[in-house]
């Protein structure tokens, strides 16, 4: 009852991390957890457990499936309650056994209101070998395994999280209790890792496949290695690999290649070893092969870090781009797979969140042992996603990761959502004989089983800047045979991507961008009351799709081939955000600018331009039409599908006579409000012609993973004032716009804007504790953009007038002060 009414307890709808394990409570619900809240909103002081619930309602996103499809029937959901103190704890539990074995025995004054909240419940428990195995993927991945291979594997490789303990001597106490499980069961610790920064302690180990076998016929509280205390998840061995098909590259680039170019790099790949030779690449690249890769990584199987080289320094060689003036920075963590012959795999034995820290902090971090690799480095692409589970209520490791180094050094991370090719794409045969029927019935299928292609980790970071792929490229029009089915609109969104939301129904992706457009075979149906599948059809000699460089046959250093995904778009995003870098460094045009802001701002303030820059377009309508879905809830729905939008590279950190774009950066504490006053143009009072108002605020948000929500603090601004620009808001939606890291909001109008010379929109910029607090002296990076545009036959002078203003406001700050 203490803990309760001193608030000490904090309540999660997904499992919290960084705690004692003997403090967490699992409430087992027998409802929805809408209900749940409803119920211990009317129980006095207990309403504040609430508040913990507001952004993860279950709702149409959220429900059962079995063998990929949808079924009917309540989800059997759990809360997470963390409690002050074990006896907390330990009298929560028994009360509820008391209650549970009579519902009508009397409490104790003060503690009958638990009643209530007990109703709600199937069970209050400690946690337990379900909780371990609970969306992880464990038991669906061993599954298959043995199905695929049966009795040829001895062992089979997982990776055990521990719960972090921040006490050096119980972690070392729990790490030895939870190897010598292992190894007393018959298998071997092959890697362990700990990251303190990011309450990460875990270890890889090989388990005999007897083990695995008992926990599938027997459930799993049937070994040790579950029922252990000291473990937090039990998840199989997550690598990021990539499998290109088995084809000779036949196409061929005209690029003369150069001896060396000069310069630091700005951009790390992290990725498979490129081929280093090729036309497209030679004397660009600065590869970094601490491991010593390249003697055991053949050049025919340097596939997926050619592709990806090639696309940020050309764009797709279909219609090449101007080439990096900087080299590129590679950091191969990607090697041959040892039984597939066509795949790169993850270095073998290592944890990835323990590799991906290492490689990063290689690059830019002085710890005193080394001198950072190239600390010139601002953007890091990641352009593969771990094969493990989409991303369901729990911040992945590695997007943890991620959060905590772009704001421990700096750095924008640009990550792909991940492709979904596994997952089968089914439509009723009724729609296979026409491809437009059979286009509208693959959007049906892909929204009904939404939740299946999540963003792929690392892509849920919230400091990370996650990209999908819409169904486009360079490649032009094609003639089709027969057979052969392009059944996505040009610009849609890709069926093969991964889809939002992100952790606490924050937007991901952020933005979209070309991955290649994908075709498909024309299914052959011989039952029309039966359903089929959509098969890919092999493009990657032909096109269409993204074309980039390729290692040739005999060593050919010319070979080109067409791809497509997600990898794609981030790797072009990676080539635009270094675009962007190249105007912030330019600076300002005149003296009587503004300054731009300092290069301390750069990384997020890319961010933000490229955000700033992306909209729904024709996508919105369609998808609406498409899906028949209900206007009350469409632009909620679409938001998790669409994200903040396709960037348009021809908009990015560029303005225009008919449009102005303003910048800004700064550094802001809680409870702190800065105020931009964003100078109305004159051409547009009093005319009823079609404008729009656009701010995007992106910023490094620190994160926890011990309380209820992630995120550690909150920067957004007011939304905008709608009468004094005359509109109203389209796009994302608006309780989504701020619950990640990047808040975007649009408001069109056709009414006419009134307002007197100097009047001015007011952007109010503010910090507030969201999960942690907010240390008085601490400060978080942010950056700011503003456009004003309208049609070209509105106004011509726009740009002109909002600077001539700010040139203005600039020569009046710049005046020195007379002294009396």
């Amino acid at each position: 009852m203490d803990a309760f009414d001193a608030r000490r307890a904090e309540l999660s709808p997904g499992p919290v991390d960084e705690v004692d394990p003997e403090l967490v409570v699992v409430l087992d619900l027998a409802g929805s957890i809408q209900e749940f809240r409803r119920a211990i909103e009317m129980i006095d002081g207990l309403e504040f457990l609430a508040e913990y619930l507001e952004d993860d309602d279950a709702d149409d996103d959220f429900y059962l499936v079995q063998n990929g499809e949808r079924v009917d029937g309540a989800v059997r959901d759990s809360l997470y309650l963390v409690m002050s103190n074990v006896t907390a704890v330990t009298e929560l539990i028994s009360l509820f056994r008391q209650w549970e074995a009579n519902p009508d025995l009397t409490f104790q004054r003060g503690l009958a209101r638990f009643k209530t909240a007990f109703s709600q419940l199937r069970a209050i428990r400690r946690w337990s070998a379900r909780d371990r195995v609970r969306e992880t993927g464990l038991l669906e991945s061993w599954h298959e395994l043995l199905d695929l291979v049966g009795q040829s594997l001895s062992t089979l490789p997982v990776e055990v999280e521990l719960w972090y303990r921040r006490d050096g001597q119980q972690r070392a106490a729990a790490d030895a209790h939870v190897t010598s499980i292992i190894e007393g069961a018959g298998g071997t610790v092959v890697a362990r890792a700990i990251i303190g920064e990011i309450g990460y302690h875990a270890l890889l180990a090989d388990i005999p496949v007897q083990q695995v076998e008992t926990v599938l016929r027997d459930g799993v509280d049937a070994i040790d290695l579950l029922n252990a205390e000291d473990v937090m998840f039990l998840s199989p061995y997550t690598t990021m690999s990539v499998t290109a098909p088995d084809v000779e590259p036949t196409g061929v680039v005209s690029l003369t290649p150069v001896s060396q170019i000069d310069g630091l790099a700005r951009i790390a790949l992290l990725d498979g070893l490129p081929f280093i030779n090729h036309d497209a690449l030679v004397g660009r690249l600065t590869v970094d092969d601490p491991d010593g890769l390249d003697a055991t990584y053949p050049s025919r199987r340097r596939e997926h870090g050619t592709a990806m080289a090639s696309l940020i320094i050309h764009g797709d060689l279909s219609a090449p781009g101007t080439p990096l003036d900087r080299p590129l920075y590679v950091r191969p963590i990607l090697e041959p797979h040892p039984v597939l012959t066509t795949s790169e795999t993850t270095l073998h034995g290592q944890l990835l969140p323990d590799l991906l820290h290492r490689a990063v902090r290689r690059i830019v971090d002085d710890d005193g042992s080394h001198r950072p690799a190239a600390p010139s480095v601002r953007i890091i692409n990641l352009s593969i996603g771990a094969e493990s589970r989409a991303h369901v209520r729990r911040m992945s490791p590695l997007g943890r990761l991620l959060d905590w180094l772009a704001l421990k050094y700096n750095l924008l991370f640009v990550v792909s959502a991940g492709n979904h090719t596994r997952l089968p794409i089914t439509i009723p045969a009724s729609a296979a004989d026409s491809a437009h029927a059979a286009r509208v019935e693959a959007a049906k299928a892909l929204r009904s089983t939404a939740r299946l292609r999540g963003v792929l980790p690392p892509g849920d970071a919230i400091n990370a800047l996650t990209v999908g792929a819409v169904h486009t490229d360079a490649a032009g029009d094609l003639t089709l045979p027969d057979a052969i089915w392009d059944i996505v609109g040009p610009g849609s969104l890709a069926l093969y991507g991964a889809v939002g939301p992100g952790v606490g129904r924050s937007i991901k992706p952020d933005v979209y961008h070309a991955g290649g457009r994908a075709l498909y075979q024309q299914p052959v149906t011989t039952d029309p009351s039966a359903d089929v599948e959509l098969h890919p059809a092999q493009t990657r000699l032909t096109g269409p799709g993204c074309k980039v460089a390729a290692p040739g046959p005999g060593g050919a250093t010319n070979g080109t081939v067409f791809t497509h995904g997600t990898s794609n778009a981030a790797a072009l995003v990676t080539r635009q955000a270094s675009a962007v870098f190249d105007v912030l460094e330019r600076g300002r045009a005149s003296t009587d600018d503004f300054p731009f802001p300092d290069p301390l701002y750069h990384p997020v303030l890319a961010k933000a331009l490229l955000v700033h820059s992306s909209t729904w377009g024709d996508q919105e309508d369609d998808l609406r039409t498409i899906l028949a879905l209900d206007p009350a809830s469409a632009r909620r729905d679409l938001t998790t599908v669409l994200g903040y939008g396709s960037l348009r590279p021809d908009r990015v950190a560029r303005a225009a006579t008919n449009r102005a774009v303003l910048v800004a950066g700064g550094t802001i504490g809680r409870g702190k409000r800065h105020t931009y006053a964003i100078p109305f143009p004159g051409s547009l009072r009093a005319k009823a012609e079609w404008h729009r108002f656009t701010v995007t605020l992106a910023y490094l948000a620190p994160t926890t993973g011990q309380l209820a929500k992630y995120r550690g603090a909150k920067v957004f601004f007011d939304p905008l004032d709608t009468k004094a620009t005359a509109g109203a808001r389209v796009e994302a939606e608006h309780f989504a716009v701020r619950r990640g890291t990047v808040q975007h909001e649009v408001v069109e109008g056709t009414r006419a804007m009134v307002f007197g010379d100097g009047d001015a929109l007011q952007v109010h910029v503010q910090c507030m504790d969201d999960a942690q607090y907010l240390h008085a002296r601490e400060t978080i990076r942010y950056a700011l953009v503003v456009s004003i545009e309208a049609q070209v036959t509105t106004s011509t002078t726009i740009h002109d007038e909002v600077r001539a203003q700010l040139q203005v406001r600039a020569r009046a700050q710049a005046r020195p002060r007379i002294q009396p």
